[in-house]
């Protein structure tokens, strides 16, 4: 595995456990502290899968044009 795919799994990981936490504090009704954590988590892993994200490089970089067979 590079690091690319932990980096992604874990920023994934943090935006799921995140909202889980967000929307299901705010169901039942859990102090707001509860609710802001969930939310500081969920926004943390959106900026770490932003940056994972920039720093891949561009599918189409190294291609010459012309037709390389695929559809």
């Amino acid at each position: 595995m590079n690091q690319n795919t932990v980096a992604l799994a874990a920023a994934f990981g943090a935006v799921v456990v995140g909202l889980a936490v967000l929307l299901g504090s705010e169901a039942v009704g859990a102090s707001e502290s509860f609710v802001v954590v969930g939310g500081v988590v969920a926004q943390a892993g959106v900026a770490v899968l932003t940056g994972v994200v920039m720093r891949l490089p561009d599918p189409h970089e190294g291609e010459h044009g012309g037709d390389s067979g695929h559809a």
